[in-house]
């Protein structure tokens, strides 16, 4: 009875062990499954994202049959570079304005496409075209501190000399500037700040020296000096 027993227990845990083992099986496949179709749905996401690209937007001239090369823009005022494009049988999708420190303002300083790349006949081509330098508006530092006001003008793009001068402003504050705050400059462009030694020495009545005192009075006003000046020698 006893082996029997134990013959009983061990094929219970022999059973148990197979569905354990089954069920890890099952679980470790699914999850591979589940690895596998992600890693399916992304490459095949990508193929076809680079194949819309490819054929869709930018196809090579032998898939478009009739095609027209994109002409090169870049550095063409808007209106020629419109009539560039009307003559080769495209035109302008849009235009956006950006900020260019060396090209003229109005004139072409990126396409998209880019030259040589095939559109369909009637297509739209994308310029940007440069607005001039940026501008900016001459941030208001009457008051400041020497050294944060420097700070602020390097950050926004001013560049800075100084200067001194005898002014209201507690010494090592900015007095005054040039160009004024507020207005609008051309960037790079230099901002001068003035900075205040000091407010001038107030002269006071009291300091000032008994011959200056004297020089102000006319003769014949009661003074003590008057009354000496009238009196006769030897006379008390």
């Amino acid at each position: 009875m006893l082996g029997d027993s134990i013959r009983r227990r061990t094929g219970r845990s022999r059973r148990r062990d197979r569905r354990d083992d089954a069920g890890g099986a099952a679980g470790l496949g699914a999850g591979l499954r589940l690895v596998l179709v992600t890693a399916g749905l992304a490459v095949g996401g990508f193929l076809a994202a680079y194949l819309f690209a490819t054929f869709v937007l930018y196809p090579p001239a032998e898939a478009l049959g009739e095609s027209v090369e994109v002409p090169d823009l870049v550095d063409q005022p808007i209106d020629e570079a419109r009539e560039i494009l009307r003559n080769a049988g495209l035109s302008v999708a849009e235009t956006v304005d950006v900020p260019d420190p060396s090209a003229a303002e109005g004139r072409v300083v990126a396409q998209s496409p880019l030259a040589g790349q095939a559109l369909r006949p009637g297509a739209g081509v994308r310029l940007a075209l440069s607005a001039g330098r940026a501008r900016l508006r001459v941030p208001n530092l009457l008051g400041f501190e020497e050294g944060r006001a420097l700070s602020i003008l390097e950050r926004t793009g001013f560049q800075v000399e100084r200067s001194e001068e005898i002014a209201d402003e507690p010494a090592g504050r900015v007095a005054r500037m040039q160009p004024a705050p507020g207005s609008e400059q051309e960037i790079p462009a230099t901002v001068v700040l003035v900075i205040s030694t000091g407010p001038p020495d107030e002269v006071s009545e009291d300091t000032l020296a008994p011959a200056a005192q004297d020089e102000g009075r006319a003769p014949g006003d009661g003074s003590a000096a008057d009354e000496g000046a009238g009196r006769a020698p030897g006379t008390p």
